[in-house]
């Protein structure tokens, strides 16, 4: 991550939300994101952004239709709280 930088770490998430978890329909939704792999999709993990269904049971943003812009952000700025937290250790 520090060779990366933040800035390329959050434009991954950016890409992976928008790809992965943002559309209205996800042929495989609950196993779109890895466990391993990338920092991104850890921090998904960690806080319940992996998934619609996550989404939903977590944060309350319902599952039959896209995502918005300002959920997308709202996600985004989930897991980059978490990585930059996760970073002070």
């Amino acid at each position: 991550m520090r060779e990366k930088g933040m800035e390329k770490i959050e434009s991954h998430a950016y890409d992976f939300v928008t790809k992965r978890l943002a559309p209205k329909a996800i042929p495989n939704d609950g196993k779109q994101t890895p466990m391993r792999g990338h920092p991104v999709f850890i921090a998904q993990h960690a806080t319940a952004t992996c998934c619609r269904g996550c989404l939903f049971k977590w944060w309350r943003i319902p599952k039959d239709r896209e995502l918005t812009r300002q959920e997308i952000d709202f996600v985004v700025g989930l897991i980059m709280a978490f990585i930059k937290k996760e970073m002070e250790i």
